[in-house]
């Protein structure tokens, strides 16, 4: 069990996209305010470690083809969603806390996790699933927690700040080279 916390760690607490909106979201509301998006993020953890868990060595054999291409859309709209943060122009600190539905869009059109859990059951076929799968779920909460925790470490007050449009632009950038990266990943691996 310690060997998979030492291949999960590095993986679920990398500056993924799940982890750079947490943050960024951080920057604008409460840690407990984005705690209904965080519990959609883990749902959607809770269910495609489950799948995967259950289907690693098939799915790899099935279509490697099949995988590249979900890397490439979901690097394309992280991507989308990274220009996005670098043209906004209006920069309130006062928006709608993220919903339960917002996290569980956010981590279904993931290309990152699935690679991250079919690494992680491929190295750990001996341990039980379902064990794994709630390794992989702590951590990654952690990790959420983590991440909007140090954003809302930004967060002045509840006025308008002009460093908002720093971050939007940093995590903007961040988010379009986890996109590039998903996508140079698809294209190498075919």
């Amino acid at each position: 069990m310690f060997e998979t916390f030492i291949v999960v760690i590095p993986l679920m607490l990398s500056p993924g996209p799940a982890n750079l909106v947490s943050f960024l979201l951080g920057t604008r509301n409460s840690v407990t305010q984005l705690l209904p998006f965080q519990l959609g993020i883990l749902l959607v953890y809770t269910m495609v470690a489950i799948g995967l868990g259950f289907l690693t060595k098939r799915i790899g054999e099935f279509s490697p083809i099949a995988v590249g291409t979900l890397q490439t859309v979901g690097g394309l709209f992280i991507i989308y969603l990274g220009i996005q943060l670098v043209r906004r122009t209006k920069r309130d600190a006062i928006e709608r806390s993220p919903t339960f539905l917002n996290g569980i869009t956010l981590q279904s059109l993931n290309p990152k996790f699935p690679g991250v859990v079919m690494a992680v059951f491929a190295n750990r076929d001996s341990q039980p699933t379902l064990m794994t799968v709630s390794i992989i779920c702590f951590v990654g909460a952690m990790g959420l927690l983590t991440y909007s925790t140090a954003g809302s470490l930004l967060r002045v007050g509840h006025e308008p700040d002009r460093r908002f449009g720093v971050v939007d632009i940093v995590a903007g950038v961040l988010l379009c080279g986890v996109g590039l990266w998903f996508i140079l990943q698809a294209l190498l691996n075919t």
